[in-house]
């Protein structure tokens, strides 16, 4: 089976396959656009692609995202190899494609030096736990803002690019007692940022909005914030 880099048309048939899943609100086009864009963006040019199983008449059994972040893991430094998007068109489904294409992933990411490997899924974990993934445990928190008079605690502002390295700092500082942490660059955080943008700005409009907030303490950006708001409410 071919198992092959998703470029131009294929990347296409990838994206009208996963469209009815993870169009987060966008148009066919837009969707298209989102995600084209998030590979162009000079941190995803050198660490994201996508990847594609075919059979002998290149039709597609599969397809997943692979991501290389950099990372620090007991002390050592390196990359993982992080995969999403994991994908089997229907017609193809239960005939292990997925589960083909995740092992050839994993093996060519640990031939070229990877020290582990993450994978990202919104469904349930025992079929990933078949393959030797295990479940890492996220807090998260609702919280209540109550809007109070007079002026503010502290002086916020609207986050620009050069306050990255600044953020880029702050978590290498916040993570240097922890076993493993993602090593977040002022290049990985302007992707991450430009992810949310790109899908607010390629939405219908009023649909979703995004916000930069940072505060400084002398010449240095030292807390930020990205808001995201839809029809849910901020995040």
């Amino acid at each position: 089976m071919p198992f092959v880099v998703a470029e131009g048309a294929l990347l296409d048939r990838i994206f009208d396959n996963t469209y009815p899943i993870w169009s987060e609100g966008l148009s066919r086009a837009a969707y298209g656009q989102w995600n084209r864009a998030q590979l162009k963006t000079p941190w995803g040019s050198g660490h994201l692609q996508r990847f594609a199983l075919l059979d002998e008449q290149d039709n597609l059994l599969a397809s997943a995202k692979r991501y290389r972040h950099a990372v620090r893991l007991d002390g050592r430094e390196g990359w993982m190899a992080g995969i999403g998007a994991v994908f089997t068109p229907e017609a193809q489904r239960g005939r292990g494609h997925a589960t083909r294409l995740i092992e050839i992933l994993i093996e060519q990411e640990r031939n070229d030096g990877a020290l582990l490997a993450g994978l990202f899924s919104e469904i349930g974990t025992r079929f990933y736990e078949r393959l030797g993934f295990r479940t890492v445990p996220l807090d998260e928190v609702t919280i209540t803002v109550r809007r109070q008079g007079g002026s503010p605690a502290m002086l916020v502002r609207s986050g620009v690019e050069r306050d990255l390295s600044d953020l880029a700092a702050l978590h290498a500082s916040r993570t240097a007692a922890v076993r493993f942490a993602l090593r977040r660059d002022p290049s990985l955080i302007h992707y991450a940022l430009s992810k949310k943008r790109l899908l607010a700005g390629l939405g219908p409009p009023g649909l979703r909005q995004v916000e930069f907030f940072v505060t400084d303490e002398g010449a240095s950006a030292v807390a930020y914030v990205i808001l995201s708001e839809n029809a849910n409410g901020w995040t």
